[in-house]
């Protein structure tokens, strides 16, 4: 059982910590990033990766603490206004937890029969990219690779839009996604570049064997390096007056579409 205290004070180590993780430099310094809202904190307590939680004097008072369970870390409360001077949001959050940041072997993704795997190129909105994370966790994608350059996964407003994905997918960070792919090629994967101007349509693509699909930036697409890599650039058909769709709504339908082909 963890203990829970209450914290008045701004310069506790813990308030100290949680404003740390606002920072990408503070979350790669601390191996740790945050979460907030009831429903996305009960997710991480069925983890290992929690390190403690805090909660304001209403959060403390409501059925929603209680839904929590027996706490296994320890719990501090807060006032609401010390809650708004540690996490950068309004409203405040009402209960927020300090989580492991965890991060793969990007090689290590490459293992395993058949995988499924994803490269974020360059994505900059981390909303977009929260809400990608999303709907490929959904679609039980066995990896994302994210290049350095693009939008932090650990961002508060990605960590939002993903609903916690975070937590469950498989995320790796790389700094030259050419020779990654090229390593992906190495171990017999097929790698697809996915944009409006491609010239294959995603549905006479055969998705049943270990993919890399390439997903890119909002503005550019994926940088023209990666499509000299691919296998295949594909595009989604599309019938109404729009020529693109959103990053995210684009990767949840080519991921939907690979697992449709691996049922039949």
């Amino acid at each position: 059982m963890g203990v829970i205290e209450r914290i008045d004070s701004q310069k506790h180590t813990t308030i100290e910590l949680m404003r740390a993780v606002q920072t990408h430099k503070g979350r790669m310094a601390h191996g740790a990033f945050h979460i907030e809202g009831a429903m996305i904190v009960r997710r991480a307590l069925q983890t290992d990766r929690v390190r403690f939680i805090v909660c304001t004097d209403r959060f403390a008072d409501s059925e929603d603490f209680v839904s929590l369970g027996d706490l296994c870390v320890d719990c501090y409360i807060v006032s609401e206004g010390l809650m708004s001077k540690t996490i950068p949001a309004k409203p405040a959050p009402n209960v927020v937890a300090c989580v492991d940041l965890v991060l793969e072997d990007p090689a290590a993704l490459l293992q395993g029969i058949s995988p499924m795997l994803f490269l974020v190129d360059c994505c900059e909105n981390p909303d977009n990219l929260g809400m990608l994370l999303r709907s490929l966790d959904a679609a039980g994608v066995d990896g994302v690779v994210l290049t350095d350059d693009g939008a932090d996964p650990f961002n508060r407003l990605s960590v939002r839009a993903s609903r916690g994905a975070v937590l469950s997918l498989k995320l790796a960070v790389i700094h030259d996604p050419e020779v990654w792919v090229s390593a992906a090629r190495g171990r017999n994967f097929r790698v697809i570049s996915t944009s409006a101007h491609g010239n294959v349509c995603v549905w006479d693509e055969d998705l049943t064997v270990p993919l890399v699909f390439i997903v890119g930036n909002e503005h550019t697409g994926v940088r023209e390096s990666l499509k000299s890599l691919s296998d295949s650039i594909v595009y989604l058909p599309m019938s109404g007056l729009m020529q693109s769709l959103n990053i995210a709504v684009a990767g949840a339908v080519t991921a939907y579409e690979a697992v449709r082909q691996r049922r039949s």
